[in-house]
């Protein structure tokens, strides 16, 4: 990591611990106090719990049709009388009366009646509640039923509802002043008759200890959940016998009209959930050994801090990155928990856990963006002693004269990204403009930045400006091996081809240089530099030098030899020759000498010299060719034919193409026998002109085929090595400066023919072209 790198991790990590030790005294506090957020979160997520009710529950509603058909309330106690005749007959195992009978009747009879039907059945819970003491306002005082009654139910309960600070029921006392709750106490009653196997769970809620046993109440589902039948149906006897027998019949009032309805977590629809619908639920519960209770508040305040010390741990992993994600992991994950502990069973009150790593992600945020904010301050201050590569304008005093100091830091970290900017602007058009293809590449080779020259020769070998050196280098030809020297391992691809000559598919030559790019500070590469150097001009010059060379020291000096040869024969010779023969054979020799060195100064000129472009009509040229031939033809009997369709226009140099027709056209007579026929033809398309020539020569040899263009190149047939190998490199020069293409056909005593073909229209032949190789 680098300095400055890890001075800021370091920063950030001392922030990250004070940070962490702040909310780990806090979250542990709030930890031991109840927050009303935690009620909303613990209705959500109750919410979410649905279970199916238990069969062997049924609620006898006292509703609005009930009402409407006996009367209004409260009922004569004989109807209830006859309505739990009506549930001994039809065999109900228990039944729980959510309704007080804590006066007495104003007919005694109908309270014998009553306690008469509550002993037949033998399994009827009666309630009872608690109410202020009038003489202690701090103490409670308890409503039974009349003594009658109580002494005839089979057990008495308190149903007492208590609601939280927000007025909604979530929570029951099991015990209240040693009186059971009254789904308590038929719990306890089911467990006596062994209906049913008792909860582990519930064993320490069997029996008062002195505690309240505080739970919450384990709703199954909302209002309406379990089935309901009227109480009118039952005491008139619409209700088969098969729905009543060995169920628990829980009667209470579900008419709106009578008050008895509560808002619970699941809401306050239909006005609320009748108080009947609550018991029926905590027996429920009771009877599945699944209830709810607090955490204690040590541990969940523990688990608070281990969700806030994981969020911390990962943030310190991951190096204060992603903490959004993070912070949504950690909250997804204690929700969560929440709802598999509350599953189990258990209620972990979470607010304090959630604003914790909700404030840790705020505050390490914060202060992460205050230390980046001073690093940067730190690192734009180190920036402005560098010296300037570019002259920049003095800074606007106004420009800093406004915002708080965090806009004074983000006005500077503009400044200090305008100036890289303008940097790596100056460093790429300095790049640019360099007078060679320049490539900064990485140590892989893909191309970083590129100068103007090495673009355009990427665009003219068609390779993309995003692709690799060695894309340039795999298509070019290696004309030397690099030189030797040392290079780090991994490296070899670029450092070990430094000096190598390479050519083009331009058939252009370059010079390839290649420097590794050190960092200042750690001294390792990161890259390279590369050049390729266009050497085209030295090298045409270099083969121009070689020719010469050649011509001086070999085929010049040949006649200059025989000239020398014959005066000292004739200085030594006993019969020296005339003086006429003498002196013609030494003429002849001085004439070849001409000549060859005429060709040669043709030649050069035409491969390396400017050509006068301008308009000419090939036809008229070749019929001036065809002109200066004939006396030779006509001396050997040679007919010359032509057809020349078209007057085939085209740009060009008219001499240089003249003398390339004659050179073809007397090579054909010179090579061909007496009473032949030289064929020339010449035609013109919409996109390119022919010519060609045919003879009845001797023919050229098939392995000298591919040389005979070359310099100094004579064919091995007979008769047909007397030249000096100048006139063909003279023709095929011509034909290559104006874009064209030649051909070879020949066959032995046959005949030759040459193919000429040049393009309509021409790029410019001007003296550009030869000063760019210059």
């Amino acid at each position: 990591m680098p300095h400055a790198s890890h001075s800021l991790f370091r920063d950030l990590t001392r922030t990250w611990l004070l940070i962490g030790s702040l909310l780990t005294v806090f979250t542990w506090w709030a930890g031991q106090h109840t927050w009303l957020a935690d009620t909303y979160v613990y209705d959500r997520l109750l919410t979410t719990q649905t279970h199916p009710p238990n069969d062997s529950l049924l609620i006898a509603a006292i509703d609005g049709r009930s009402l409407e058909a006996l009367g209004q309330w409260p009922w004569p106690r004989d109807m209830h009388a006859d309505f739990l005749d009506r549930l001994t007959e039809s065999g109900a195992s228990a039944v729980l009366f959510d309704v007080v009978f804590t006066e007495p009747s104003w007919e005694s009879r109908h309270d014998q009646r009553l306690a008469q039907a509550l002993e037949r059945h033998g399994h009827v819970f009666l309630p009872m509640f608690h109410v202020e003491a009038e003489d202690d306002p701090s103490g409670l005082r308890g409503l039974f039923p009349t003594d009658l009654l109580r002494d005839a139910a089979r057990g008495i309960g308190h149903i007492d509802i208590r609601t939280d600070a927000d007025g909604v029921v979530r929570r029951i006392r099991l015990w209240e002043h040693h009186i059971p709750q009254l789904t308590l106490r038929l719990y306890q009653d089911l467990i006596a008759q062994e209906r049913i196997e008792p909860a582990d769970t519930l064993a320490p809620f069997m029996s008062h200890d002195g505690n309240a046993h505080e739970i919450r109440i384990p709703y199954r589902g909302g209002t309406s959940h379990y089935p309901q039948v009227s109480y009118v149906d039952i005491l008139e006897g619409r209700v088969p016998r098969s729905l009543l027998a060995d169920r628990i019949i829980l009667v209470g009032a579900t008419a709106k009209g009578l008050g008895d309805h509560h808002p619970t977590p699941y809401g306050g629809a239909k006005g609320g959930m009748p108080g009947i619908e609550i018991q029926a639920n905590l027996l429920d519960g009771l009877m599945q050994g699944n209830i709810t209770q607090d955490m204690p508040k040590w541990l969940a305040s523990l688990l608070s801090l281990l969700s806030l010390w994981l969020f911390l741990a990962l943030v310190w992993a991951f190096k204060f990155r992603h903490m959004a994600k993070l912070t949504l992991v950690i909250l997804v994950m204690m929700l969560l928990g929440a709802w598999g502990l509350l599953a189990m069973g258990w209620w972990w009150p979470i607010t304090a856990g959630l604003c914790s790593v909700l404030a840790a992600c705020i505050l390490i945020s914060w202060r992460c963006q205050a230390a980046a904010l001073r690093w940067f301050q730190q690192e734009i201050a180190r920036l402005e002693t560098v010296p300037r590569l570019i002259p920049e304008p003095a800074p606007n005093p106004a420009r800093t004269k406004w915002g708080l100091r965090l806009h004074q830091r983000l006005l500077s970290l503009e400044g200090a990204i305008t100036r890289m900017h303008n940097t790596r602007q100056f460093i790429a058009d300095s790049i640019d403009s360099m007078p060679i293809a320049t490539l900064v590449v990485d140590t892989q080779g893909r191309i970083i930045l590129s100068s103007a020259q090495a673009k355009r020769l990427f665009r003219s070998y068609g390779i993309a400006q995003d692709a690799s050196v060695h894309d340039l280098l795999d298509i070019m030809t290696p004309e030397t091996h690099p030189t030797a020297r040392p290079v780090k391992e991994g490296n070899e691809a670029l450092g070990a081809l430094d000096d190598t000559r390479y050519q083009g598919a331009d058939e252009r030559h370059y010079h390839l240089k290649v420097s590794p790019l050190v960092t200042a500070a750690d001294a390792f590469e990161v890259g390279w530099l590369v050049g390729l150097v266009d050497v085209t001009s030295e090298r045409q010059a270099e083969e121009q030098r070689a020719s010469l060379l050649r011509f001086l020291s070999h085929d010049l000096k040949a006649p200059q030899s025989s000239i020398l040869a014959l005066t000292q024969l004739q200085r030594t010779s006993s019969s020296p020759l005339p003086e006429a023969e003498l002196l013609d054979r030494i003429a002849q020799q001085a004439r070849n000498a001409l000549t060859l060195t005429d060709s040669f100064m043709q030649l050069t000129k035409a491969e390396f010299g400017a050509m006068n472009q301008g308009f000419v009509l090939l036809s008229d040229v070749v019929l001036e060719a065809i002109d200066q031939a004939w006396p030779a033809a006509r001396q050997r009997s040679i007919d010359i034919e032509s057809d020349i369709e078209d007057e085939c226009p085209m740009e060009g140099d008219r001499a240089y193409l003249l003398r390339a027709v004659f050179n073809l056209l007397d090579n054909a007579i010179k090579y061909s026998p007496p009473d032949t026929r030289v064929s020339i033809t010449a035609k013109a398309s919409t996109e390119r002109i022919t010519l060609s020539i045919q003879d009845q020569g001797v023919g050229i040899p098939e392995q000298d085929l591919p040389h005979i263009f070359d310099s100094y190149q004579r064919s091995s047939g007979a008769s047909l090595s007397a030249g000096y190998g100048l006139g063909l490199s003279l023709v095929k020069s011509v034909v290559e400066r104006h874009g064209g293409t030649i051909e070879c056909q020949s066959t032995e005593k046959v005949g030759t023919r040459f193919l000429l073909t040049f393009p309509v229209e021409l790029e410019p032949l001007d003296e550009d072209i030869d000063d760019e190789r210059h």
